[in-house]
């Protein structure tokens, strides 16, 4: 009697690509065109708009703060969404998704750090700054809830320890190397203190103090 053979299984593999996710590219060319207004109005030294002169918006785009590392900081911003808009476009796998969602971590935080500096050292805030900050902290929602489940043969890469452990560490670097830049003497814009009292000097600001 001949041998049975036994039959061949063949083990279900999970796809390797998924649909691009449009709500994350949506969002993050949101934050692309505000970040890039943003840069505009830096590079070419305007008002921005229902911003009167003197007012939040001006203070911060005049701060030293408003230049990373010889860059307009919101042109680093507006580089970080148009990065992000292009890994979501793409059909997503988890090393995709992975990079986005670290790069919306360290957006989130830095931005965190700004608003921080904006408020308590610059002693202003600026709306679209604002603006650009929520849609990183909409991103970053977005992204947690739409996150694939974790099974199958990436199940680890969507664990939440490991994406808490991913996304804190680079919320804090980028903080870390933000701060370090901005701290440096060569962060400092050339000609910053020529600028900043032409500056002070259109807008007619007037300096009020204390003797102590």
């Amino acid at each position: 009697m001949p041998k049975l053979k036994k039959p061949h299984v063949v083990e279900a593999v999970e796809p390797e690509l998924a649909r691009p996710d449009w709500i994350v590219v949506a969002l993050a060319l949101l934050g692309l065109a505000v970040a890039g207004y943003l840069t505009a109005l830096k590079l070419g030294g305007t008002q921005a708009f229902l911003c009167r002169g003197g007012g939040g918006c001006d203070l911060v785009q005049a701060s030293r703060y408003s230049v990373l590392a010889g860059v307009p900081t919101a042109m680093w911003g507006a580089g970080i969404y148009l990065a992000v808009a292009a890994l979501a476009a793409m059909p997503r796998t988890a090393r995709r998704w992975q990079a986005a969602f670290i790069l919306v971590s360290g957006a989130v935080a830095f931005s965190l750090y700004l608003t921080y500096i904006s408020i308590f050292v610059v002693g202003a805030a600026c709306p679209y700054c604002l603006a650009s900050g929520l849609i990183a902290v909409a991103l970053l929602v977005v992204m947690l809830w739409r996150r694939p489940p974790a099974q199958g043969r990436q199940a680890a890469a969507y664990r939440p320890r490991r994406l808490a452990g991913l996304g804190l560490t680079a919320g804090v670097l980028t903080v870390v190397v933000g701060a370090f830049i901005f701290a440096a003497d060569f962060s400092v814009p050339a000609g910053y203190q020529s600028e900043l009292a032409r500056h002070l000097a259109k807008t007619q600001s007037t300096f009020y103090g204390a003797f102590w």
